[in-house]
């Protein structure tokens, strides 16, 4: 994927961003910076007195995070891992007021390599903190470094009673994203305690609040968290603040027991970033009740996933497996978020609200009869039990036989109809329900408006074959 790197001057600094996302502002990235690093070196001098500390900084190209680790003293060696060398480049030349020359200090050796395939080769037990500054994740392949199997390394080369700080996301607008990250790595074997605070230019961007998480494999106490040694000249941090960024609103933090944890063979996170739960909106996050992660020993809940539920098969199967659970009068209602996930950045749980509240009337559009009729016209090519069931359904229609009465076998056959439409409407609308331009008037528009059906018709037919195909085998298990 290209990367796009673009600096907005400002009359007293600059903001960067990376592919439209805001990485920093100069006006408050203090904040993010001493909240994400400077507790985490501080409670390893606590730890390692008198020990000259190795850390590795995974990202962080800026050189932000490395200035505020350098503010140490006891900070004897950092080692800097960033795959982007254009960023680096910058930390080097724009950024060098701001983060003072830190990727220059002969105490930092930077590496342009991928962090993963980087913290792969390292030694057991090397380092004694790790401090990860990523970017947020906008494809599946960039979660990676979020995984379980990620911060397994990670414990690998940390010294044990050794250190870790890592960004996360919003609590308060990726609840279940961030409880992701809080569940994976607590199952990686690491005590974890989530923070969280206000950056002012995160808030004017829509990001809300953002979320760090510091862990150990050694348990991090309240009183270690209130005896760490703060530096002097730090323009937002104090002990006060630190203390208060440990508790959360209850209505936010009940939810930690909810994921599932993101593997590299189960990945969870992207698609909760993608596909935040429509009731988030709705959640009491003013209730007064709170909870302080310093003061409790939360229980591990280790839930993994079947599959990648972004995976279009896996949907699908979830389709086949949840369909009929749902009764027409209950009170219970399917999770849209599971049957029509967002698959892409640019698509939300609210636009597939806003479609499936027109979906009587979408499906109206489609002439079942014809399509009936059409691929009836063709049943010698068709499997004979697929054969037969259009059969049997097109008898029940011309009848005008109510739904509710049709046989199990020929209602699968509609579910699977219909699973194929909505689908394909997700991948391509326009061709799914004919919705291509036409004009009376224009040979053209007519051109069109024939290969958008055409194509519509072959999405459903691949579709239902395919489903068709994943239910078979579904009774089959």
């Amino acid at each position: 994927m290209p990367i796009s790197l673009f600096i907005e001057q400002h009359e007293h600094g600059i903001a960067f961003y990376i592919n439209g996302d805001l990485q920093f502002h100069t006006a408050d990235e203090a904040i993010y910076h001493e909240y994400l690093v400077v507790p985490a070196v501080a409670l390893a001098m606590q730890r390692f007195p008198q020990t000259d500390l190795r850390i590795l900084i995974c990202g962080g190209g800026d050189g932000l995070a490395t200035r505020d680790a350098l503010r140490f003293e006891q900070v004897e060696k950092i080692d800097l891992v960033d795959y982007n060398p254009e960023v680096l480049e910058l930390a080097k030349t724009v950024f060098k007021p701001y983060n003072l020359g830190s990727l220059e200090n002969n105490k930092v050796t930077v590496y342009a390599q991928e962090a993963f395939e980087f913290i792969s080769g390292l030694p057991d037990e090397y380092y004694h903190l790790v401090i990860c500054d990523f970017t947020y994740p906008n494809s599946p392949e960039e979660t990676k470094i979020y995984s379980r199997e990620w911060f397994q390394e990670i414990n690998r080369v940390l010294i044990p009673a050794g250190v870790i700080c890592t960004n996360g996301v919003s609590p308060e607008k990726n609840t279940a994203g961030f409880w992701c990250l809080y569940q994976t790595l607590r199952s990686a074997n690491l005590f974890t305690k989530p923070l969280q605070l206000d950056i002012p230019s995160f808030h004017w961007h829509g990001y809300g609040n953002w979320g760090f998480f510091l862990a150990s494999p050694q348990v991090i106490t309240k009183n270690e968290i209130e005896t760490i040694f703060l530096p002097d000249n730090l323009q937002s941090l104090t002990h006060k603040q630190l203390l208060q960024a440990f508790i959360f609103e209850s209505a936010i933090a009940d939810d930690r027991h909810q994921v599932t944890i993101h593997t590299l063979d189960s990945p969870q996170l992207f698609y909760y970033l993608l596909n935040q739960s429509s009731n988030q909106e709705k959640l009491p996050i003013t209730s007064g009740k709170h909870i302080d992660f310093l003061t409790i020993e939360d229980t591990i809940s280790v839930q993994i996933g079947g599959s990648d539920s972004l995976d279009l098969e896996s949907v699908a199967q979830f389709w086949l497996e949840n369909i009929y659970s749902y009764e027409v009068n209950s009170k219970k209602s399917p999770d849209i978020n599971r049957l029509l996930p967002a698959r892409h950045r640019y698509h939300s749980p609210k636009m597939t609200s806003s479609w499936l509240a027109h979906l009587n009337e979408l499906l109206t559009e489609i002439d079942v009869k014809q399509l009936l009729n059409s691929l009836l016209s063709r049943a010698q090519e068709l499997p004979p039990q697929i054969a037969n069931e259009l059969k049997n359904l097109a008898d029940k229609i011309n009848s005008n036989q109510p739904l509710a009465k049709l046989p199990p076998k020929t209602a699968e056959f509609i579910t699977l109809l219909s699973v194929t439409l909505l689908m394909a409407n997700l991948v391509a609308p326009d061709t799914v329900f004919a919705k291509g331009s036409y004009s009376s008037g224009s040979s053209s528009g007519s051109d069109d408006s024939f290969n958008t059906k055409f194509l519509g018709f072959i999405l459903t037919g691949i579709g239902g074959f395919w489903l068709a195909s994943l239910f078979s085998k579904s009774q089959d298990e």
